[in-house]
């Protein structure tokens, strides 16, 4: 298995994993608005518990989002340094999508609605089922973002699924037809690095990787925002 490392800013808590064979390292702590302090600190942590070097890892994974603006440009930014450095590719995958594999891994469970607090009356929405094949949870539809209380698409959700993140707090505020759907919520499942790897790795032994001046990333109410590095060289 390769070596990953992996960082998500992606909401409130900051969050640093590293893969290296069988074993995952791994740090999380609570920072809103101090995710740039706290980074570089937990990558040097995980990178000396494992024993590895930085010039050893073969791929840097982050959380593209969707999730605030400022932590997604943060851990996109330290991952593009490291990938420009070290002559390795970037592996971006969707913070919703971590969200889903953690709660297929530690429950079981293998359709999940994620909902992310996205803040001014509004929250991001991902749907994930999951994939005997690849191991993953997979999306069925694109992540989105949507007013609490009015989401069009809500009545085609399929019975039976499981409700993931902070999104779920807002409880009777949400449309009737989510709350139908979920059998089960666990509202502090978040972003996490940790489970941003097993995508990763999979991307990562199938040449997915994406160059540091490629890299796109997913904010949803300011898509139009980001740009990758060549398409500002253009503009």
């Amino acid at each position: 298995m390769s070596i990953i490392l992996a960082i998500d800013a992606a909401a409130d808590g900051c969050s640093v994993a590293l893969q290296s064979g069988a074993d995952t390292f791994s740090r999380y702590t609570d920072a809103p608005r101090a995710h740039s302090k706290v980074l570089y600190p937990m990558l040097d942590e995980v990178l000396g518990e494992a024993g590895i070097n930085k010039h050893q890892l073969q791929g840097v994974a982050f959380g593209k989002g969707p999730g605030s603006f400022t932590g997604i440009r943060i851990a996109a930014a330290t991952a593009q340094g490291l990938g420009f450095a070290l002559d390795i590719p970037l592996l971006p995958v969707s913070s919703l999508q971590g969200m889903a594999q953690q709660t297929y891994m530690q429950h079981g469970v293998q359709n999940v609605l994620t909902i992310l607090d996205a803040r001014m009356s509004e929250l991001y929405f991902g749907l994930y089922a999951f994939d005997g094949a690849t191991g993953l949870m997979q999306p069925q539809k694109e992540d989105c973002i949507d007013a609490i209380a009015a989401q069009p698409w809500a009545d085609d959700l399929p019975a039976g699924l499981v409700g993931v993140g902070n999104g779920w707090q807002m409880g009777d505020a949400l449309a009737p037809a989510i709350r139908a759907a979920a059998l089960q919520q666990f509202a502090d499942i978040l972003p996490h690095a940790r489970y941003l790897l097993p995508a990763a790795q999979v991307m990562l032994q199938q040449g997915q990787g994406v160059a540091p001046e490629e890299i796109e990333l997913v904010y949803l109410r300011e898509q139009s925002h980001w740009k990758t590095i060549n398409q500002q060289q253009k503009s």
